[in-house]
């Protein structure tokens, strides 16, 4: 199967979050699977691979134009190509931009305008939030320039509906598609350009990734949970996975000492040497890690109370992130009121963020929205077990030791509440004084959970094969109007 992959990031190449991750490392694993599979992302500036120009093109947008230069990346994983813009790309950020939606504009035309001339038919292209939306719309309002995608299946992934993008109607004429898409049942939103309604709308097949979130979609989406309920037959969901070799407690460099599922026991030397890098007490109970942007969507605000909770029942607290100065100042307060017990890094730090995960005996994610959480799935990977509110992929992938004791991975938590997070979190902390015994397999069965790659991709090839089917379903039947209606014409 012949798949294009369209992506605003992708690791190893340039990250920003979670969706730099599946761009690595779900197009790898497809290519191991047998999918003829390329890759395109914008040429940013901090791209820092070796590349080769392919072609150079003029883009047309609205009434101007803009030239792209195409490049190819050397040593990555997939054949990987790299739309280039010195007017739109070349810049220190990904995103962040006044110009955000037209840069993303060009980029989609680009790619629009590439496939025109490309000997590369795909079966299947896969979108990724709505920065590569769009180029479903331009696809199928224009089909008549690509003749040949006309039995391409769309699919496109929602990886955070929270971002939809959402500009003018004059970014919406850079694509050169006739006002008719330009309704409320297409792509407009309060006399606004939608480019998220465009991925939704005309894809063959939209997912979420996580089965909870993509359920929670229909009832708060932002917005869109009306229109993505009139679309919901063709909505699925499909969790992320992990690169279990790149988060390998077993071989990780950054740790103070490598251990396993195996051989668990060094993970204690982990814990010694945190508390003595961050000046916690060498005696302190229950370690309780946080690896997080800081900010209300993350439920940062519950971990004040949570950190006092902690701290009454004897346990230790150590937050990492950044984020709004409303909750990082309130955060080193804690850390002034609580010496030796919480530590607060106002920081972004792989190292040391690898080193709580290895460190800690919980790990907090009070979540308000997590379309799916990687966090959880790489402490459980490290030992660390986590205390969850139930929401998307964390109700998805962590399993309530409370509710299933000898099964769970974790504790979670149903009500948006102070309360509820610590009655979770005292759940643990007294399981793990009380229960040696069943904490050590708690953990365990916490660092054997599947959390690969290798379940996910299956499921987007048939995926991909459900929206091919789709389309072909979709052709056939438009071909026998088409000839019924001659048959009309005729008698």
């Amino acid at each position: 199967m012949q798949v294009l992959f369209v992506a605003a990031e992708a690791a190893g190449l340039i990250k920003v979050g979670g969706l730099g991750d599946v761009a690595r490392e779900l197009p790898r694993q497809l290519k191991a699977l047998g999918a003829d599979i390329r890759l395109v992302i914008p040429a940013h500036r901090e791209i820092r691979a070796e590349t080769r120009v392919v072609a150079e093109f003029p883009v047309r947008m609205g009434e101007k134009e803009e030239i792209c230069i195409l490049k190819e990346a050397e040593g990555t994983p997939v054949p990987t190509l790299l739309v280039g813009s010195e007017r739109y790309f070349s810049r220190p950020s990904v995103y962040g931009y006044q110009d955000d939606a037209e840069r993303f504009a060009f980029f989609c035309l680009a790619v629009f305008q590439w496939l025109k001339g490309s000997d590369f038919i795909p079966e299947v292209i896969h979108l990724n939030d709505w920065h590569t939306a769009p180029l479903a719309m331009l696809i199928r309002e224009r089909e008549e320039e690509i003749p040949a995608l006309t039995k391409t299946a769309l699919v496109f992934t929602i990886h955070n509906l929270a971002y939809q993008g959402t500009c003018g109607y004059d970014i919406f004429k850079l694509y050169g598609v006739g006002d008719a898409a330009f309704t409320p049942d297409g792509v407009e939103f309060y006399g606004a350009f939608n480019p998220m309604k465009a991925g939704i709308g005309y894809s063959d097949r939209f997912n979420a990734v996580s089965v909870t979130g993509a359920r929670e979609m229909t009832a708060n989406g932002f917005g869109l949970e009306g229109f993505v309920g009139v679309h919901r037959k063709r909505l699925s969901g499909i969790p992320n996975g992990i690169d279990h070799d790149a988060w390998n407690p077993a071989s990780d460099p950054a740790l103070f000492q490598n251990y396993s599922v195996e051989n668990p026991g060094a993970k204690r030397e982990n814990k010694k040497k945190l508390r003595k890098l961050l000046r916690l007490d060498g005696r302190g109970g229950a370690l309780c890690g946080v690896v997080s942007r800081l900010d209300r969507i993350k439920g940062t605000d519950l971990l004040i109370p949570a950190a006092e909770k902690i701290v009454r029942e004897g346990g230790q607290m150590v937050i990492l992130g950044k984020g709004s100065p409303e909750y990082e100042q309130p955060l080193k307060r804690l850390e002034e009121m609580y010496p030796g017990r919480v530590a607060v890094c106002i920081d972004f730090d792989d190292e040391l963020a690898r080193r709580i995960y290895a460190a800690s005996d919980l790990f907090l994610m009070p979540s308000r929205y997590e379309p799916c959480g990687l966090a959880q799935l790489i402490a459980m990977r490290y030992g660390a077990i986590p205390v969850v509110h139930r929401v998307g992929g964390l109700a998805d992938t962590v399993r309530d030791e409370a509710a299933h004791p000898g099964e769970g991975t974790g504790f979670t938590y149903g009500a948006d509440s102070a309360n509820a997070f610590t009655r979770a979190i005292s759940k643990a902390l007294r399981m793990y004084a009380s229960d040696r015994d069943g904490w050590k397999k708690l953990v365990k069965r916490a660092m054997s959970y599947d959390s690969s790659w290798d379940q996910s991709a299956q499921a987007y090839l048939v995926l991909y094969r459900e929206a091919a089917a789709v389309r072909n379903k979709g052709n056939r039947a438009g071909r026998r109007k088409k000839r019924t209606e001659v048959c009309n014409q005729d008698t």
